[in-house]
């Protein structure tokens, strides 16, 4: 699929390159930084649902929100610029207009994440995140998508990797710090362990970037990604990985997090979904980003069940 992308030089290509802008950006973000402007103009909402928000914050009339920037098309900001975008952008800023917010961004690595939310640092984040029950005790998720996952490799795959769970002993994973890889690795690894085989080992990394220039410099081996960026990932690194299927995860929710504590946010944020749903806003922006594949036709609130 062609991914809608600026004209630039992307953080893979960087890395490969030598350069270190990528390195500048993430200690920049690991503070927390805000990618995009709030002063544009107050979006008047939809009467019906602006009545929803908590009154304190829509009297301040911006809600904080947290995201990785660093993953295309979700969450990323192009090379010269400061405007974080994609199509979480897009989804998170067309709910939040709907209730007659503005969006404050603020951009951290993934492992800030729920550190950010459980601290208040945070409204809501919203980066691709996988609902698993385990971090339902820490957060509610509006899960608005579902993605599959898919093994890249080197070209001619030179581990001879399979996509079942005992199809990747002894070799090398690569992922960013606190994602949802290390549950797929232990599954590896315990069937490797089974039959007597080396374990599957993961190998954490700061960012996508970073994960990314392993895997193409052999550092690592393999690493899990998401099958609607299949086409960037290849783009920007001149098609040399390929992808093959992870035949022992099903597809996924994914969703943006809200706090616990703050029931009446996250309704109101649950009731903006289903308003850009019926009038064809979610269908527009998938369309816009070529990710039609993520499409969550009923939307609801901390589906998964594992």
């Amino acid at each position: 699929m062609n991914i809608h992308t600026p004209n630039r030089r992307t953080l893979v290509r960087r890395g490969i390159a030598g350069a270190t802008l990528g390195a500048v950006l993430l200690s920049v973000a690991a503070c927390g930084t805000s990618g995009a402007s709030t002063d544009q103009a107050q979006p008047k909402g939809d009467p019906a649902l602006t009545k929803l928000v908590p009154s304190a914050l829509a009297k301040k009339g911006t809600i904080v929100v947290g995201t990785q920037p660093d993953f295309e098309p979700a969450n990323f900001t192009p090379v010269g610029e400061s405007q974080i975008k994609g199509f979480n952008i897009d989804l998170m800023d067309a709910m939040a207009a709907k209730l007659g917010l503005k969006v404050d961004w603020q951009k951290v690595p993934f492992d800030q994440l729920l550190i950010g939310m459980q601290s208040h640092k945070f409204d809501a984040t919203i980066a691709g995140m996988t609902d698993r029950k385990e971090r339902q005790a820490q957060v509610d998720f509006i899960d608005y998508q579902v993605a599959g996952t898919v093994f890249m490799v080197q070209k001619g795959n030179p581990k001879k990797i399979t996509s079942e769970v005992d199809g990747g002993c002894g070799i090398k994973i690569g992922d960013v710090k606190g994602s949802d890889a290390k549950r797929l690795v232990d599954m590896m690894a315990a069937a490797c362990v089974k039959e007597g085989k080396a374990p599957t080992q993961l190998i954490s990394f700061p960012s996508s970037s970073d994960k990314n220039l392993a895997l193409v410099s052999g550092r690592v081996d393999a690493m899990f990604w998401p099958d609607m960026a299949v086409s960037v990932i290849n783009r920007e690194t001149d098609n040399k990985l390929e992808s093959l299927p992870v035949n022992f995860e099903p597809k996924v929710y994914l969703g943006a997090t809200f706090s616990k504590d703050d029931t009446q946010l996250r309704d109101a944020f649950f009731a903006a979904l289903k308003a850009i749903h019926e009038d064809g806003t979610y269908a527009k922006i998938l369309k816009k980003w070529d990710v039609e594949v993520i499409d969550l036709p009923t939307p609801g609130i901390n589906l998964a069940t594992s």
